[in-house]
């Protein structure tokens, strides 16, 4: 469908403000959300993240499609309650790690993943040890997702693991974590079971996980 087309290529190009009357457009066609969804917004996303890890687009360039598709489901949302066949494929919980500050990186996997049809449940930045294991108990999340982008504060993940197994519930969620300093050896080295280096192959990593738990 053309206004498909036009929904993905408008969120490759990061046009933000171009945006809504398209959505609109979409719906008053009644197209359904997963399709809006998965064979526009998600689908120029993880374009736009793949040409992002060769090097081809640049930050700036994610973060206006991120903002695009943020956007677009700002709009989507409420129409999104209304239809019962909108399933959500698993819930995460998602925060910066306590004493660290940044939110870019982790509020752009929380885009990425959205779009892939997964709850998330952001927690912020800066968050301690509770309140990792509150929103655990609150929320029985499938994967719960450190973000840090600074060394010293990557020295705090591992008591984030702590307090989530002191309060038993390390089997019950599937760990996950990203930023800048993090590395596959570092996610090894503590049990944590997903990592990944950029926001587009973070939200394949959670859906593959949660295939993969559902079997």
């Amino acid at each position: 469908m053309a206004i498909l087309d036009e929904i993905y290529d408008t969120t490759v190009k990061g046009a933000y403000k171009e945006i809504e009357p398209l959505i609109l457009q979409a719906l008053d066609q009644n197209i359904e959300i997963n399709d809006i969804i998965n064979n526009s917004l998600s689908k120029a996303m993880i374009y736009v993240g793949d040409k992002f890890s060769t090097g081809e687009l640049y930050m700036p360039d994610m973060l206006l499609s991120a903002k695009t598709m943020k956007a677009a489901m700002e709009i989507l949302k409420p129409h999104m309650k209304k239809e019962n066949h909108i399933t959500e494929k698993g819930t995460i919980v998602i925060g910066t790690v306590k004493g660290d500050l940044h939110d870019i990186g982790k509020n752009l996997v929380i885009t990425m993943a959205e779009g892939q049809g997964l709850k998330v449940i952001d927690l912020g930045i800066d968050v301690d040890y509770p309140k990792f294991v509150e929103a655990i108990k609150e929320n029985n999340p499938d994967i719960v997702a450190f973000s840090g982008l600074l060394t010293t504060t990557l020295g705090n993940i591992p008591a984030h693991i702590k307090a989530i197994a002191d309060a038993g519930l390390r089997d019950k969620v599937i760990l996950a974590v990203g930023g800048a300093p993090v590395t596959r050896e570092f996610a090894d080295r503590y049990g944590i079971e997903l990592y990944a280096p950029d926001a587009s192959t973070a939200a394949k990593e959670f859906v593959k996980a949660l295939e993969a738990k559902k079997g």
